[in-house]
């Protein structure tokens, strides 16, 4: 499994002093930009993609009606996207597909798209169609966070994943259920065809996650032969 590790300076002094090397255990980095005022986005990313050169960057700009903190018109979100990729050429772009969906075809240019749905209230009973819907578009990444209520639908979440995988063998997919519940999900990655797991280091940017800290040693037990 692939950890990507957030960060989500609040203001310009917090990603001058973000100390590298916390997240020296990391693969992926995903700037939540969100955690910003949307007109200090653009004037705090030299500081990011310059500390972290070298490494692979995830752009992210989770909203509100997806978990996140930022709210954004649909020509908001969508410019503020082009104008990160144009200018820093980030590794990954996060779309929020079903939030902005009547906006796709302006990001199909974009050939690293992790198309996204968050759902923090629950495990919807059209999964599989959400599962379906992302693959048919061939994104770089397919990314499902659900909220789960009971066993079963962890194991639902887990099942399909390995299902679309096997199917979709070429398709990268990031899944996760969230909360204490949902734990296993984030440890199992591997086994169910998820190429990522999201790890904390300060703190967390979603019910379940677990530190980078422990996360390299869980990493560590399961390649163990």
């Amino acid at each position: 499994m692939r950890i990507v590790a957030p960060i989500m300076p609040r203001n310009f002094e917090e990603a001058s002093q973000i100390e590298v090397s916390k997240y020296d255990f990391a693969d992926l980095i995903e700037w939540r930009a969100d955690y910003l005022a949307k007109e200090d986005i653009l004037a705090v990313a030299p500081a990011i993609f310059e500390k972290f050169t070298g490494r692979e960057v995830i752009f992210t700009l989770r909203t509100k009606k997806e978990g996140g903190e930022i709210c954004l018109t649909d020509e908001e979100y969508v410019s503020l996207l082009k104008e990160v990729q144009a200018i820093y050429q980030p590794d990954y772009v996060d779309f929020e597909y079903f939030s902005y969906k009547s906006q796709f075809d302006q990001m199909l240019e974009f050939s690293n798209l992790v198309l996204s749905y968050h759902n923090f209230e629950e495990t919807p009973e059209n999964l599989m169609e959400i599962f379906s819907e992302l693959t048919s578009l061939t994104p770089r990444v397919v990314k499902i966070a659900v909220m789960p209520k009971n066993e079963q639908e962890v194991l639902d979440l887990m099942n399909y994943t390995r299902g679309f995988k096997t199917l979709n063998p070429e398709q990268d997919y990031v899944t996760m259920s969230m909360g204490k519940l949902g734990k296993i999900s984030r440890l199992a990655s591997d086994t169910i065809g998820s190429s990522w797991t999201f790890a904390a280091v300060d703190d967390v940017t979603a019910p379940g996650q677990i530190t980078l800290p422990n996360m390299q040693k869980i990493r560590e037990v399961l390649d163990e032969d």
